[in-house]
């Protein structure tokens, strides 16, 4: 239905490598666990920025455990730390790859966003990246979720028009 070509996944990449050396504290970014190739550009982007990595929610950590076992996703020593170690580091040493980019409610960054989050607390200064856009039906979830994060003082990027997100699906004249 969208006139034109998709974007190619490497933009989001060159995206990620802009923004993430201006933000000052903890990157929490949220998108969909079986995006192999973006959670490899958030590493990426991550080492580039000397920001350890941590993994956060049930399918993302499955998918990045199993991705690294069989080689899909590589990350230099010490790169991808446990959700426990993040506060042996300084906010901008911080990014966290997390599931929830739909509002799931029962998802890692909606618990988060709830103030119901065992592990992780979010606080003035954490900048949320949304890598996703919302599947119809789900924007009122997306909403809520990104209305509670700012209401906790996170800074919030999301949408289409950021370069955060490209679709998996073909356009028009593809």
């Amino acid at each position: 239905m969208n006139p034109g070509y998709s974007q190619s996944e490497s933009v989001i990449g060159q995206t990620f490598d802009t923004l993430f050396p201006q933000i000052k504290g903890r990157i929490i970014l949220a998108t969909f666990a079986s995006n192999v190739h973006r959670i490899q550009q958030v590493i990426d982007t991550a080492v580039k920025c000397k920001r350890r990595v941590a993994v956060l929610g049930r399918s993302m950590e499955n998918v990045v455990g199993i991705s690294l076992d069989l080689g899909y996703l590589t990350a230099p020593e010490g790169t991808i730390i446990g959700i426990d170690e993040v506060n042996n580091f300084r906010p901008e040493q911080i990014v966290i790859v997390t599931t929830g980019s739909q509002g799931e409610p029962m998802s890692a960054l909606s618990r988060m966003a709830s103030s119901d989050h065992r592990k992780i607390t979010i606080v003035p200064g954490d900048t949320v990246i949304i890598s996703a856009t919302p599947i119809p039906g789900n924007e009122k979830l997306v909403s809520k979720t990104v209305d509670n994060l700012m209401k906790l003082g996170a800074n919030v990027i999301y949408g289409r028009d950021k370069g955060i997100h490209v679709s998996g699906h073909g356009s028009r004249e593809e």
